[in-house]
């Protein structure tokens, strides 16, 4: 056999097993990565637009007040989530 009657052969064999994927399943994946992409983007874009808040509300902070602001951010969200935690388990 010639490679290209090979390649038709291999080609055909996989299409009678399943493995490859016709042009619906092609644009339906096509499609689902255009969506996942832009959700993607409008992720990015808020978490750009929020830290350029974040750090123009905290611009003036020492690097101490940041970082006792970081701690007590942790500790809140840490009590938290243990709270929640015990609180399922009752």
């Amino acid at each position: 056999m010639e490679y290209r009657e090979q390649q038709r052969h291999h080609l055909s064999t996989l299409n009678a097993m399943g493995f490859t994927k016709n042009s619906k399943d092609i644009q339906e994946d096509h499609d689902q990565e255009l969506r996942a992409k832009k959700i993607a983007v409008g992720l990015i874009n808020a978490q750009i637009r929020i830290s350029s808040y974040l750090n123009k509300r905290t611009a003036h902070f020492s690097r101490t007040q940041k970082q006792i602001l970081l701690i007590g951010i942790s500790l809140f969200f840490s009590a938290f989530s243990l709270y929640l935690i015990f609180k399922s388990i009752q």
